[in-house]
Parts: structure tokens; C-alpha cells; sequence
């Protein structure tokens, strides 16, 4: 999260992607975590955990395979096996990449879709010291990754180093809300990322949009569908239909790392024109003290759903709104250069869970986290 620095560990761990063209070998990389969640109380909600050890959540495989074709071109794959999806290995990244010069890339294919600070990096457990990022902000994971293509160009002013990204493609997913599942598709996704550094500090602008398709059904048991029946019977049924409609996601990150103290924040925003899927403001407060090969840290998260509309849209939205907030400690060592043990307190509060009063809870987590 705070120590490593995602551009330090694109190059010392996952530098295949950029490997030099005199290297012409297949190279191949690779990262891990094994970790275990338990939950005091099964009245809240934390990423997929209960009252029993949780031993799949956080675990987490995969292998990065490069190849540099030729001066200008490489092609690099990602393949990552999740726990919570009972080890199915997918491809996270899948794409061929050519160098226009020395300062500018564009890559075609399956790529990571880059909302958040940490999104190439979201699964590379050894890159944050969290057991996992919060779930608060980092979430949107049906979206995670995007077909299409993306532009980098690097660039410095005087002692201020950037990067502009801009992307456009297409996703197709399943989505989880809660326990429940829909079908989305993001169609004409596309976005851009500003990204500056200067000595201590760094900087991350990004805004993406789409059209927004889901499988919603007025005759179905979700929640979603009842949202739509109920809408409909009272006329309103365009309102919260998921066939089209524009979405727009915002995000805002600030960082300073001094080797010793290091802190991040970040904030994100959702914003439909459907009204069936709601808007919604997040953010993290994060700070970090290193001794020597350990590492504590605190962390204050929050996610708040937005009930806006008439007085017929606000009784329908509450019927889905969520607000929740979560106070994160942990301690992170550092056995070598590629393992870090973790440990990690979470104390969750859901302020509301479908338009009524939520419970609170503690989760319990520890990690052992890999790169070779």
C-alpha cells in the first residue's frame, strides 16, 4: 500500500511487460498470497467471510508469461487463480504491446481497467501492506478488467515526472451485489488517467464513462428486480431500467512516502443515469510507520450510497442503499525481499443495509504474501 511504490514494483517484480529488447527470452514472473479471514458476528457483510476460517477469499495465485518480439513489440499474459472463484484460472491481462518511442505505448487487448491507485497492482498482495485493499473503495471488481485498447505517454516538467493514459474498450461480467448476481456489460468504456510525482508526493486524476446494460427482470426475486417492479408499478419503470444508460466514475488519489512515514488517500464517485443503480461517494484515509522490517498501519474507509430524486425515486432507492465504514489496524513484516507476513484488525459499521439500520462487527485477517 504505502512502502512500495506500484512504478518500483511494475520494475522490480512484474518488469516483464516492460522488458528491454535485448532480452529476448520468454520470462516468466509470478506472485502469491495465502490468507485467512473470520468475522466475530455473521450480521455483517465483509467481502464473502462468516464465523467460520476463511481460508479462500484472500488466496490468490497467478503467473505473468512476456515475450519481446522485436524492438517495438512484446505480448504479455496474466493468468490469476482466485480462491473465491474456486481456482478457476482467467486471464487478467492478455494483450501486445508497441512502443510508437521511447516515451509512449499502446497496447491492444485484454488489459487491467485502470480505476484506482492500485489497479495494476490490485491483486499483488505484496505490493500494500493491507491483507486486502478495502473493499469500500476498491470495489467495481466485475469491471476490473477491460477488451479494447489503451495510449500511455510518459512525460517530465523540471522535477515533476507524469504519465497520461487513456483507454477504450468493452466488458462483459457477471456482478455481484451482496449474495445476488446479474449479468452487466459495459459497452464504449473508455476513460483517462493523469498520474504526477514529484520528490515525496504523487498525484492520480482518472475519469471513465459507459453505457450501461443488465439483465434486469420486473418478474425476478433480486433486488434489483424488485426495485424495477416496484418502480414500474407506479410508472416509473424507464427510470430505473439498466439498458443504455450512462455511468460515470470519478477518482482522486494523494500520496507522500518518505521511506519511513507514508500516507494515502483516495476518493471515488459513481454516478448513473439509471436510477436502479445508486450513486455513490467512497473514500480511504491511510497512514503507515515503518521500524526497520516491520510496518503498522491505520486505515479509516467509508462508502455512502446517495438517496436523491422525487419522493417516489428516494423510498424506491432506500430500498438498495448501503452506507458502511470501517476502521482497518495492521502490522506487515518483511521476511525478505519477496515474502511479507500480515495481520490485520477490522472493525466494520454498517450505518444502513437496504434502506434500514445495519449491525457491526469485527474481522479478523492474517496473509502470507509472495512475488518470485
Amino acid at each position: 500500500m504505502l512502502r512500495i511504490k506500484p512504478t518500483l514494483l511494475a520494475v522490480a517484480v512484474l518488469a516483464s511487460a516492460q522488458a528491454s529488447a535485448s532480452d529476448d527470452d520468454l520470462r516468466i514472473n509470478g506472485f502469491m498470497s495465502v490468507g485467512v479471514g473470520m468475522l466475530s458476528t455473521d450480521d455483517i457483510a465483509v467481502s464473502g467471510f462468516d464465523t467460520d476460517a476463511n481460508f479462500s477469499t484472500d488466496t490468490v495465485i497467478a503467473l505473468q508469461i512476456s515475450k519481446q518480439i522485436n524492438e517495438t513489440t512484446s505480448a504479455t499474459t496474466q493468468l490469476v487463480s482466485r480462491g473465491s472463484e474456486e481456482y478457476d484460472t482467467n486471464a487478467t491481462w492478455a494483450y501486445i504491446s508497441y512502443a510508437i518511442n521511447n516515451d509512449t505505448d499502446v497496447r491492444v487487448g485484454r488489459l487491467r481497467t485502470p480505476f484506482f491507485y492500485y489497479s495494476d497492482f490490485l491483486e499483488v498482495g505484496y505490493a500494500y501492506n493491507w491483507v486486502r485493499p478495502p473493499e469500500e473503495v476498491y470495489r467495481l471488481d466485475a469491471f476490473s478488467s477491460v477488451n479494447g485498447i489503451d495510449v500511455t505517454h510518459r512525460f517530465s516538467m523540471g522535477s515533476t515526472d507524469g504519465s497520461v493514459q487513456t483507454y477504450f474498450g468493452r466488458v462483459n461480467a457477471p456482478y455481484t451485489i451482496g449474495d445476488e448476481k446479474y449479468e452487466f456489460e459495459a459497452k464504449n468504456i473508455s476513460g483517462i488517467v493523469l498520474n504526477l510525482n514529484r520528490g515525496n508526493f504523487g498525484t492520480r486524476l482518472s475519469y471513465h464513462r459507459t453505457d450501461l446494460y443488465a439483465d434486469l427482470d420486473p418478474a425476478g426475486s433480486r433486488t434489483l428486480d424488485s426495485l424495477l417492479a416496484a418502480a414500474t408499478s407506479y410508472g416509473r419503470g424507464d427510470d430505473f431500467d439498466i439498458s443504455g444508460q450512462t455511468a460515470q466514475f470519478m477518482g482522486a488519489a494523494g500520496t507522500w512516502d518518505n521511506g519511513e512515514y507514508a500516507f494515502v488517500a483516495e476518493y471515488t464517485a459513481l454516478r448513473q443515469e439509471t436510477e436502479s443503480v445508486l450513486d455513490d461517494n467512497a473514500f480511504l484515509l491511510t497512514g503507515a510507520k515503518r521500524f526497520g522490517t516491520t510496518t503498522v498501519h491505520a486505515t479509516y474507509t467509508s462508502k455512502r450510497d446517495l438517496i436523491e430524486g422525487d419522493a417516489i425515486q428516494k423510498n424506491l432507492k432506500k430500498m438498495a442503499q448501503l452506507h458502511k465504514q470501517a476502521y482497518i489496524l495492521g502490522a506487515r513484516y518483511d521476511y525478505d525481499t519477496g515474502t511479507a507476513f500480515k495481520f490485520e484488525l477490522q472493525y466494520q459499521d454498517e450505518k444502513t443495509v437496504q434502506g434500514t439500520d445495519g449491525e457491526s462487527g469485527m474481522l479478523y485477517s492474517a496473509a502470507i504474501d509472495l512475488v518470485f
